[in-house]
């Protein structure tokens, strides 16, 4: 399961199809805080929704506000009060529906299984808990101007997941469990937190942010730093299935199942403009300067200014839905479940070339980021690889030795990787055109690769990541913690330091190289 269009199927049971619709759970209408949970007329920075976005629940009985003592008699304000415990607010955060709480509170409220706000009973949108600093900045400007001391607490995610660093033999290390290092003076390396309600489709990171876009129909914005959703973009009225970013014009392009792109803000992460045209779902983007592609389930291409956001062109010629696309110097490249590979100049929008060759759908393009290499690569479900000429737009090799589709490819300085639905991973020499290396270990489809220092990452519908060394093509981490096939990944380049993952079960996860144990530090010095 992919696209819900074209052939595979994997020995696992998929748990989401992206045609289908897409329904908002039922309401819950839960209401077990107790005495002090009516406590819905304590003033809140930054204002609230009544209602939420389910049913009011809550009790008919509701409490007045308490002005709660410090231990010297001094009354600490109710708006600096969290509106559960009563008490003065360290960590507060905000809820869906704008209402404030202090962190611990609406932790453990949302722990017990609850998915509506304390003070309203509405059903919540999310679960993401956001830092209120100008709250916080306020309470602590009180407390140190009337003597009271603020304990720190360590910020933590309500929804984090465990996860397991596990060996080849299939046993836990239980020293690389996110849990078992929360308390070490190091950053957490890997984290896995539970953010979207449905799978996540695309994912795209930035030099500071993390994009992910998922059926639920919305967009979350990730602080890499932190690793908090700070924004969730409701705009589409379907699944968001592309995302592109263009920091040079500092916009976010969102394309979705509800046939429309979406133009966000990269600073204010307001809605800029919506694009209409296509007829179907909006699969895939592309930045070229100052253009942004679409392909689309329509079977065809369009163009827009990225400065005016005006249409440039409907760009027609495909006889298939367009799945995916790469640009390579002055081209851009589409491909397409009609088996053939189109190529367009991307200033004049003019058609050069159809490449064919391929028996089946075309799934993947990666195009060399070396700069002498001006090679273009299509991955098919006729389980090929084929490399192509960007300047003589020629055939120059196919890559064959999967026995199953060809799903997704990457590159990086030297290399470029094939994942298939046969479970393997190929390593394909750019300068030889060989392969060099069939990476094995996964037990599912491979759905994902991207790369980072070092190392290629790898996602799988077995719902493991794992890392592979670029210089010896070992497995020197394999991780649990998405419960789902993790369907994308992502990171800012060869270069990064961070690998972000997308999973059918809504999660996101946040990976850094995995530090050797003593074992095989000495295993690598021999």
């Amino acid at each position: 399961m992919d696209d819900g269009l074209g052939s595979g199927a994997s020995t696992r049971p998929a748990t989401a199809t992206e045609e289908a619709e897409w329904s908002d759970p039922g309401v819950d209408k839960g209401w077990e805080v107790g005495s002090a949970a009516g406590a819905d007329s304590a003033q809140v920075v930054g204002g609230g929704e009544a209602g939420g976005d389910g049913d009011a629940g809550g009790p008919d009985h509701k409490t007045a506000p308490v002005q709660s003592q410090s231990s010297a008699g001094l009354a600490v304000p109710p708006h600096f009060q969290c509106p559960v415990s009563m008490e003065l607010m360290v960590d507060p955060v905000m809820v869906a529906t704008g209402h404030t709480y202090d962190r611990p509170c609406i932790q453990r409220w949302l722990e017990q299984g609850h998915k509506t706000c304390p003070v309203t009973g509405g059903r919540l949108r999310h679960l993401e808990l956001i830092p209120n600093f100008a709250l916080r900045s306020a309470i602590q400007e009180w407390a140190a101007a009337n003597g009271r001391t603020m304990k720190e607490r360590q910020l933590t995610s309500v929804t984090e997941k465990a996860v397991f660093h596990v060996r080849d033999d299939d046993t836990v290390d239980p020293t690389s469990t996110s849990a078992s290092m929360a308390d070490a003076p190091a950053p957490i390396p890997h984290c896995v937190l539970e953010a979207h309600e449905e799978i996540v489709w695309a994912v795209e990171a930035t030099e500071g942010h993390l994009f992910s876009a998922s059926a639920d129909k919305t967009i979350r914005v990730w602080n890499t730093e932190t690793r908090r959703c700070v924004h969730v973009l409701e705009e589409h009225t379907r699944p968001v299935l592309s995302l592109v970013v263009s920091q040079r014009h500092g916009k976010l392009f969102s394309g979705s199942y509800d046939c429309s792109i979406r133009v966000w803000d990269l600073t204010t992460f307001r809605r800029v403009r919506s694009l209409h045209g296509h007829t179907d779902a909006v699969r895939s983007l592309a930045v070229a300067g100052d253009t942004l592609f679409s392909g689309s389930y329509d079977s065809t291409l369009r163009a827009y200014d990225i400065a005016t956001l005006k249409p440039l062109r409907v760009m027609e010629g495909h006889t298939g839905p367009v799945r995916t696309l790469a640009v390579l110097g002055g081209c851009l490249f589409s491909g397409s479940y009609d088996k053939s590979v189109r190529v367009w100049d991307t200033a004049t929008l003019e058609s050069l070339a159809v490449l064919q060759g391929h028996t089946d759908a075309v799934r993947a393009l990666a195009a060399s980021s070396v700069p002498h290499l001006k090679y273009v690569f299509s991955g098919s479900d006729d389980s090929t690889v084929r490399v192509w000429d960007a300047v003589n737009l020629t055939c120059v090799c196919v890559f064959e030795g999967h026995e199953d589709n060809v799903r997704v490819l990457t590159v990086d300085s030297r290399y470029l990787y094939s994942g298939s639905w046969d479970k393997t991973i190929r390593v394909w020499d750019m300068h030889s055109l060989e392969c060099v290396q069939v990476l094995e270990g996964h037990v599912e489809a491979v759905l994902a690769l991207t790369v980072m220092r070092g190392h290629l990452i790898s996602g799988s519908y077995d719902t493991t990541v794992r890392f592979w060394n670029t210089s010896t093509f070992d497995c020197v981490g394999k991780f649990e913690g998405h419960d789902d096939a993790v369907r994308v990944l992502t990171s800012t380049g060869e270069d990064s330091e961070c690998v972000y993952s997308g999973s059918y079960d809504g999660s996101i996860g946040f990976w850094s190289a995995p530090v050797p144990t003593n074992g095989a530090a000495a295993a690598a010095a021999a």
